[in-house]
């Protein structure tokens, strides 16, 4: 195994540059070992305190072998921000009961909290953004893209405009975040301002959902 990790896979690139769909199952159930010991070693302290070599031995690998996986300490991080996003996914399912309005405020202060309650998280973020890692950017731009869209499944009522919506509240929430956690403003603007974003179309969130039909009387 480690001979065939040290070339190419079956689809002719390097194991770090090949999406884990394509990898056989033992690699991937190995990434997924590297991903999560590093997503622990983050839950615990500060990207910058995090050593690449004590997240190697918590997942049981060699340092070479997790670089085969991932290119960078950047490129690592990158996986581990789509696996928290992906684990915070499967955890919320959609309430049938409550309006759209309910349900985009819910996702939003969900999002805004799981980032006050672990800010080392937003912070790997922001501190990516600069990453000269092709990998490393690749995959934070799939992690914005996920982030963005999870927004725009609760402005389906929206439309064509749902993206938009989305695209617009994240970048509030990502602003807003960045004062309160870099730069000393109350966390509660956070939730104020995204609250407020929604308030201003809370009438259009209140029409029927696409396929949803009415009951006269209702």
């Amino acid at each position: 195994m480690a001979d065939a990790e040290a070339g190419a896979v079956a689809s002719g690139r390097p194991v770090a540059e090949t999406p884990v769909a394509e990898m056989p199952g033992w690699q991937a159930a190995r990434r997924n070992r590297i991903v999560e010991a590093a997503l622990g070693a983050l839950e615990r302290q500060e990207y910058e305190r995090i050593r690449i070599g004590e997240v190697a031995r918590a997942a049981g690998v060699a340092l070479g072998t997790l670089y085969r996986y991932f290119s960078s300490k950047e490129h690592l991080y990158a996986a581990v921000l789509q696996a928290w996003l992906d684990s915070g996914r499967r955890l919320r399912g959609r309430t049938a009961s409550r309006t759209p309005e309910e349900r985009v405020r819910a996702r939003v202060r969900a999002a805004i909290s799981a980032f006050e309650r672990r800010p080392q998280f937003f912070k790997v973020t922001v501190l990516l953004q600069g990453s000269t890692d092709p990998n490393a950017r690749l995959l934070l731009a799939e992690f914005a893209t996920s982030s963005r869209a999870m927004l725009a499944e609760e402005f389906a009522v929206l439309g064509p405009d749902a993206d938009d919506a989305a695209t617009m509240l994240w970048s509030i929430i990502h602003s807003n975040l960045t004062a309160a956690l870099y730069h000393g403003h109350d966390m509660s603007e956070v939730y104020r301002i995204a609250d407020r974003f929604i308030d201003l179309l809370a009438d259009r969130l209140a029409a029927p959902e696409p396929g949803h039909r009415r009951v006269p009387g209702a």
